[in-house]
């Protein structure tokens, strides 16, 4: 089976509300009839900015139903096993990279970190920071900040009952990055 391509925006509201209507989203998915290329698959694309676009890509390789990886279209994370999709650790350099690099723009970060958590929508054209990835090349801290709200919505829909987003706010806080 080809993968489906669907652009997705996650609507206003709380964290509830943005978690049903994305779990909504993908009960609507074509079932699959097996394995590999019997396998239903789906990218949505959620956000862009610049260059780069963050995409959602189901089934995962871990098979938890709901979950899905977060991607980042126009770069790729580590040097010897290349891939778009950024892990906690990958997030974490990242901001310690624009926080050692962009001191003076890094409280215009934290403060977009909490609002993304807090579940609101922000412009964040306003930000000036970046950092470097692993080939060295500058890239927008805003690529990371949207990955972050997916990261995000990940974990509330595969950790709910548990305490959803706020494992990686955590992670966050635990590193003087919030």
């Amino acid at each position: 089976m080809p993968t489906h391509i669907c652009n997705y925006k996650l609507p206003d509201g709380n964290r509830q509300q943005k978690r049903q209507a994305l779990i909504s989203c993908f009960l609507n998915e074509e079932p699959g009839s097996g394995r590999g290329d019997n396998a239903s698959r789906y990218q949505y694309n959620v956000e862009s900015y610049g260059d780069y676009g963050i995409f959602l890509k189901r089934p995962t390789q871990l098979n938890k139903g709901f979950d899905f990886t977060v991607n980042i279209q126009g770069m790729y994370f580590k040097k010897n096993r290349r891939y778009s999709n950024p892990s906690h650790n990958d997030i974490f350099t990242a901001l310690i990279c624009c926080k050692n690099e962009c001191p003076n723009e890094y409280g215009a970060v934290k403060e977009a970190i909490i609002s993304i958590y807090e579940c609101n929508d922000i412009d964040l054209s306003h930000i000036n920071a970046y950092f470097f990835d692993c080939e060295g090349l500058t890239r927008p801290i805003q690529i990371i900040l949207l990955a972050i709200k997916w990261l995000f919505m990940e974990q509330d829909c595969a950790y709910w009952n548990y305490s959803g987003r706020r494992m990686l706010f955590e992670g966050l806080a635990d590193r003087n990055l919030i």
